[in-house]
């Protein structure tokens, strides 16, 4: 596919994940299209990628309501061949009032949005959307934390609209909404039969350094600030997710995704094994002198196998099959990003002295 010729259009490209999928597309030689909801938004994406908008590789889009198709009018042009629906509503450091109307809604309203709009307004040339969903689509939390059960591909959320409106948990509202924005997806697919085709990526937990400035760690609200939980914690933390990505894993799987023939009608879980306690050795293992002093020591070499015994197993075996990606080792992954945010707070203790 050339990059003068084709573009992939992206959406939420100012977020967490977004800015590295962005990063990813343009060091992979394609022309992108950068869907943002605001002119502060648009700032962000010009801030990291200045060289790429200068030579036009880079573009930015906008979009100022995801659930309205008639709002992606201006940005499918001819050149768009793909596009990737990264955006989403998510309630980490957020009240959520109204489950319907906050999160449910526009979760469901953008995923099929983004469709009605590619089948609306997309060129023949359109033949594929990538659309990120979660692993949260795949848990039956009801079931509890079903040590030795390991989630695939195969599995779905059993949640209901009906219980997803009365949720009083945020985090359980977010897996609810993801189940019922993806199975959206495919009954769109299947009901309008359109002439491109759908994958859906579905990650576990991201960590991973971010791209954009963190300008505090007290207002950082991206999956990954969850590792900062280890750092001066007393004790390892409790165990109650498994799996994890790496942001960088995450972006370049999209870029295969989306030019990988075999990968046409996927739903693929990106995820391997995570624990506290591997996550904690990695970090005194890896981190400063300093940095290590401030991780719990725990019981070290035994996170594997404790967490298996504690709480249910992800295999993402075949999102390396179909999309020719390895993952990376949770210790660098650890390592990148708790790095990443001591020297935030390091800097924030030195202009608060």
């Amino acid at each position: 596919m050339s990059s003068s010729s084709s573009t992939v259009l992206v959406t939420g490209a100012n977020g967490y994940l977004g800015l590295h999928v962005v990063d990813q597309l343009l060091k992979h030689g394609k022309t992108v299209c950068a869907t943002v909801r605001s002119e502060r938004a648009a700032k962000t994406v010009r801030e990291y990628f200045p060289e790429p908008l200068e030579s036009r590789q880079l573009r930015i889009g906008f979009i100022q309501d995801l659930t309205k198709p008639e709002c992606f009018k201006d940005v499918f042009d001819e050149s768009i061949t793909s596009v990737v629906h990264v955006a989403s509503p998510c309630p980490m450091g957020k009240n959520i009032q109204d489950n319907e109307r906050e999160m449910l809604g526009p979760a469901i309203a953008g995923t099929t949005a983004v469709l009605e709009a590619a089948k609306t307004y997309a060129s023949p040339a359109l033949r594929r959307v990538v659309q990120i969903s979660s692993l949260s689509a795949m848990l039956d939390l009801a079931k509890g934390n079903r040590p030795g059960y390991v989630y695939t591909e195969a599995d779905w959320s059993p949640v209901t609209y009906e219980e997803a409106v009365a949720e009083k948990n945020s985090i359980l509202l977010y897996v609810a909404s993801k189940a019922l924005s993806e199975k959206a997806v495919w009954d769109w697919e299947a009901k309008h039969e359109p002439n491109f085709d759908i994958v859906c990526l579905c990650p576990s937990t991201v960590f991973g350094p971010h791209i954009d400035k963190i300008e505090s760690m007290a207002t950082l609200h991206s999956t990954a600030s969850l590792l900062w939980s280890l750092v001066d914690a007393p004790e390892i933390p409790s165990l109650d997710f498994a799996g994890f990505i790496d942001v960088r894993d995450a972006a370049i799987m999209v870029v295969a995704a989306i030019e990988k023939p075999e990968a046409s009608g996927k739903r693929l879980l990106l995820a391997r094994q995570f624990d506290w306690q591997s996550a904690a050795d990695a970090a005194r293992e890896g981190l400063s002198p300093e940095g290590r002093s401030r991780i719990p020591v725990g019981k070290p070499g035994t996170g594997p196998e404790e967490a298996l015994e504690t709480l249910y197993d992800v295999d993402g075996s075949k999102a390396v099959e179909v999309l020719g990606v390895q993952y990376r080792p949770l210790a660098d992954t650890v390592v990148d990003t708790l790095k990443q945010f001591l020297e935030v707070d390091a800097r924030e203790k030195a202009a608060s002295a």
